[in-house]
């Protein structure tokens, strides 16, 4: 598996950051390419479970998002699943 790892400074409150990034829908503005988030809903735990729709070369790759591990204002695990299966660790 594929490694990539990637990093930078954001002027604003960790608790701020956090709750901006807790919206799945907020993917449209920061993911290049996300065309569509829908289906959100909150889960027991913290997070979300989603459905997205992302648009690259021309093609459209769908799938599902859903948190595995949410601690506020520390860190976040989702794992997708669909045309491109990846676990994203905030």
């Amino acid at each position: 598996m594929t490694t990539i790892e990637k990093s930078l400074v954001i002027d604003a409150p960790l608790k701020e950051v956090f709750s901006y990034l807790d919206e799945p829908v907020h993917l449209l503005e920061i993911w290049p390419s996300m065309v569509e988030v829908k289906e959100v809903k909150p889960l027991p735990k913290g997070g979300h479970s989603y459905h997205w729709v992302y648009k690259m070369a021309g093609m459209r790759f769908e799938g599902e998002t859903e948190t595995l591990e949410f601690v506020p204002e520390k860190h976040v695990v989702e794992k997708s699943t669909g045309a491109d299966s990846s676990d994203v660790r905030l």
